[in-house]
């Protein structure tokens, strides 16, 4: 893959995660705190609000650490779904530890 192609995968796998993202955002936010579920999640299990999400996206890195050892045995539709889910929760998260005042 050469170094065009390769931007135009960055753009094209933004752009998928951008779509997730707001589709996404009525499902699981409320009206006013795009972050609440990690709030709530952690209040719930008394850990903190980036500890929930991680032990959310664990699921997706498990997922994806499963798939790795066999590429090939996955489409490109299934490998786009996991990865954009994946990079969501990196997402989340940035936002999420400047929510909690992290400097």
């Amino acid at each position: 893959m050469n170094n065009t192609e390769f931007i135009i995968e960055v753009e094209n796998s933004h752009n998928r995660s951008k779509r997730v993202l707001l589709k996404k955002e009525k499902e699981y936010s409320g009206d006013e705190d795009r972050l609440e579920q990690f709030y709530r999640a952690g209040a719930t299990h008394n850990i903190g609000p980036c500890d929930a999400l991680f032990g959310m996206a664990l699921k997706h890195i498990t997922s994806v650490s499963d798939m790795v050892k066999t590429p090939r045995e996955f489409s490109l539709k299934k490998w786009n779904e996991k990865l954009t889910d994946l990079r969501n929760y990196t997402y989340l998260l940035d936002a999420l530890v400047r929510d909690i005042g992290v400097e």
